[in-house]
């Protein structure tokens, strides 16, 4: 039950796809692959990535209580890949290991880290 965002692929075009428990932003290059993945089953909901994202890709949508249930609906998250860049902010300041994963041609990869850049950190945090 995958559902596909935009029908039509272009070298470099950001990609969305969506399951029940999980969501993966994919951009195809000639010779490389980029490929972020939000596990829902390992995401808290706590935000920390969406007041990160540098583009404000990331929207939040928080738990809804409704009357006369015991369970609420969890928190989640969702992307615009029209402004998402597969930067990797999000990856790094997500304090769950395994609710978002990157990866360049299958293998962990995050560009912030590699480049050393990080420049939302270091603007919105006062040390």
């Amino acid at each position: 039950m995958s559902r596909r965002i935009k029908s039509f692929r272009k070298r470099g075009q950001i990609i969305k796809s969506e399951s029940r428990s999980e969501i993966t932003i994919e951009r195809h290059y000639l010779v490389r692959r980029y490929q972020l993945v939000w596990h829902e089953e390992n995401c808290v909901g706590c935000g920390i990535c969406v007041d990160m994202c540098p583009k404000e890709a990331i929207l939040y949508f928080p738990a809804e209580f409704k009357a006369g249930r015991r369970a609420s609906d969890r928190p989640r998250i969702d992307f615009e890949p029209d402004k998402c860049v597969l930067c990797g902010e999000c990856v790094v300041v997500c304090p769950m290991n395994d609710a978002l994963i990157m990866t360049e041609n299958g293998r962990k990869f995050v560009p912030v880290i590699e480049e050393n850049a990080f420049a939302m950190v270091t603007r919105k945090t006062s040390l």
